[in-house]
């Protein structure tokens, strides 16, 4: 294994991988944490198992999206994962590796553009003064939803979910669904993304670049 790349590996504060010809991999303590090796060796290793062969067997760069349980707590959230090849110095040129290195993927949108300001990016942090039910209504309702539309996607009822707003509103002395917005506008709760609501996906977005 390269020395250099696991001594690269090793200062990086991101979460960083080095492989060997064989397959063989380190990770640093950020990248065990992402993946909370070694105890769970579940979907998210497998997955960067697949990606990481591509990458070596096929001697080009590898660019990956994925939404996975990540973590300790196992949260499903985005992340994107950069493979890259690693090849000896002799004139053949033999790939001995890979490196990689992941990091949060921030969905962004362009609403803000229409006020002119700039895109802000999607948090997975919650405002813990809400339960994860009210943080759901919270998502939908500020994204515009009505009271009868977010009832259809929780399952439950239109006054059901009038009552839940009404128990917001009083947590944040808010009176309308404006007042809401406004909060969660200055607050950047209008940015928090329910992990509850992002399904599990893996798949390459790019690939080639190396011969």
């Amino acid at each position: 294994m390269n020395e250099a790349m696991v001594l690269s590996c090793m200062s990086s504060y991101e979460p960083c991988a080095v492989t060997d010809n064989d397959g063989n991999i380190f990770f640093n303590p950020p990248m065990k944490a992402l993946m909370d090796l070694p105890k769970d060796m579940r979907l998210p290793f497998e997955v960067f198992q697949q990606q990481e062969k591509l990458s070596r067997e096929n001697r080009i760069f590898v660019t990956a999206f994925n939404q996975q349980p990540f973590g300790r707590n196992a949260i499903t959230q985005p992340w994107l994962f950069y493979y890259f090849p690693t090849f000896d110095g002799d004139a053949e040129g033999k790939c001995n590796g890979t490196f990689c290195h992941a990091h949060p993927c921030r969905f962004i949108s362009t609403q803000e553009c229409v006020d002119g300001e700039a895109p802000r990016p999607a948090t997975f942090e919650p405002d813990t003064r809400f339960t994860p039910s009210e943080r759901e209504v919270i998502f939908f309702a500020v994204n515009g939803l009505s009271a009868k539309e977010i009832g259809q996607r929780q399952k439950i009822s239109y006054r059901t979910v009038e009552n839940k707003l009404q128990v917001i509103f009083n947590k944040i002395g808010a009176h309308s669904a404006r007042e809401l917005a406004m909060y969660c506008r200055e607050n950047g709760t209008d940015r928090y993304i329910p992990p509850s609501l992002l399904s599990l996906s893996s798949h390459v977005l790019s690939q080639g670049g190396v011969a």
